[in-house]
């Protein structure tokens, strides 16, 4: 797949009173390829229930990686699904012990446990994993437990356009919890992130929150990852179809694009996938996966997902050379 050449670009940040706060969108400055858009590669994997497969509408809002496995959440249905990093052709579907019409939006892993956030509750929940993230036989109908972690501080509201996003440092001491979209046209529109450090059973403010400051209210920040001492946050514009992947200091907010994913993701309607990306990971071994979500719905009481007329994106796009 090809796709026109990458653009790093540079945002000059000046502190305001309700934290950092970026001066204004980003502006292109000059190439760096730490991906290739041209050596994405989709894939399709093969789940343990039938109706968790990439045709049925599953709603795959957020994605994480440890050494060993994907994650990718499934947002209004309760389940996690685990896919082998090395050759994620195979899902095992994971319930998740979560409140009823729960929106599973983010998933992150540290520590040993999975965190998830939820936009409909407004609130962190803690899914410790078995040793070895070794799951129950698949006949086994046994749902994790998930521990909620108390947000102390941060002003975070339940409801649409609302946590997003969620990644953890290794030990899961330190959270970024991101807040998609909020503001008017009248007085333009910013994406938070929410710095946050565990304490306990809880979640505490960790320093000002971050604002990115958005070129209008159509466009809105999903997903995020923490990689290389920087987060990476999928930028998206609907309506519109624009796709950026943007780096962020995690100190003082400053961003910049990595990553220009626009016609590369438009380019895989014509198959049949679904292109709003929502979730991002990277492993290890530095390669970029990205996951679609599928549907929109309001309130879902169906234990299980229906067919979609386009398919859940799964995409993997291997680290370029100097960038390993």
């Amino acid at each position: 797949m090809r796709s026109r050449p990458l653009a790093v670009v540079v945002l000059l940040v000046a502190a305001a009173l309700a934290g950092c706060r970026s001066a204004a969108p980003p502006e292109p400055v000059g190439p760096q390829a730490w991906w290739d858009p041209s050596d994405a590669e989709l894939l399709t994997w093969e789940a343990d229930r039938p109706s968790f497969q990439q045709e049925f509408a599953l709603e795959a809002s957020g994605l994480a990686a440890s050494d060993r496995f994907l994650y990718v959440a499934s947002e209004k249905y309760a389940r996690v699904l685990q896919l082998p990093v090395d050759a994620p052709t195979t899902a095992r579907v994971i319930e998740i012990a979560v409140p009823a019409h729960s929106e599973l939006e983010g998933v992150a892993y540290g520590g040993g446990a999975l965190y998830l956030c939820d936009e409909a509750h407004a609130v962190v929940y803690e899914v410790p994993l078995p040793a070895g993230e070794a799951l129950p036989d698949a006949g086994v109908a046994t749902a994790l437990p998930a521990t909620e972690l108390a947000i102390a501080g941060a002003d975070i509201q339940p409801g649409k356009v609302g946590v997003e996003g969620i990644v953890v440092d290794a030990a899961a001491q330190r959270l970024w919890l991101l807040l998609e979209r909020q503001g008017t046209p009248e007085t333009g529109c910013v994406s938070t992130i929410f710095r946050l450090r565990r304490s306990g059973g809880r979640l505490e403010e960790d320093g000002p929150p971050i604002e990115i400051v958005l070129e209008d209210c159509d466009w809105r920040l999903t997903g995020l990852e923490l990689w290389r001492g920087e987060l990476l946050a999928l930028k998206t514009q609907f309506p519109g179809e624009r796709y950026e992947l943007i780096a962020i200091d995690p100190e003082s907010g400053a961003s910049r694009t990595v990553l220009e994913l626009t016609d590369l993701l438009r380019s895989v309607r014509r198959e049949g996938w679904h292109n709003n990306v929502e979730g991002l990971a990277v492993s290890a071994d530095g390669t970029l996966w990205l996951v679609s979500d599928n549907a929109w719905t309001v309130v879902v009481d169906d234990p299980e997902p229906p067919k979609s007329h386009e398919k859940t994106l799964l995409m993997r796009i291997p680290p370029t050379a100097t960038t390993r």
